[in-house]
């Protein structure tokens, strides 16, 4: 599937800017803020996104560690690994990465860097 048409979940530490700009691309943006999931632990958030067969779009690099350290099963997760965090800053990298036409499926990582995107496809049990 293209990275533009995928389903994400936005964790709490997303701005509700960058999920306004998400959706005005016309993903399928479910916002954790909105939902009232407020200090959900992730493994939570990990699994509510597998089974809604969500990406995560994150700050934290702890999901990662889940996935690939613990081998916790995952639908996806695009980690932003940014010097900046400032709304702007990341709806502008949203932007650039969601335009690339990037192909993508189910148990991929995206490490999203100012000057890189790396792809992670770890074995896990799903």
């Amino acid at each position: 599937m293209k990275l533009d048409s995928i389903h994400v979940l936005t964790d709490e530490n997303i701005s509700p800017k960058v999920v306004k700009c998400l959706r005005e691309r016309g993903l399928d943006v479910l916002d954790v803020k909105e939902e009232r999931w407020y200090g959900k632990e992730d493994q939570e958030i990990l699994d509510m996104a597998l089974q809604g067969q969500r990406f995560v779009l994150t700050h934290d690099s702890d999901f990662g560690t889940l996935a690939i350290n613990e081998g916790r099963p995952f639908y996806g997760i695009l980690y932003l690994r940014l010097n900046d965090l400032k709304p702007d800053k990341v709806a502008r990298v949203c932007q650039q990465l969601f335009s690339q036409g990037l192909d993508i499926f189910p148990g991929t990582i995206l490490v999203i860097e100012e000057t890189r995107i790396r792809i992670r496809h770890p074995l896990h049990k799903g």
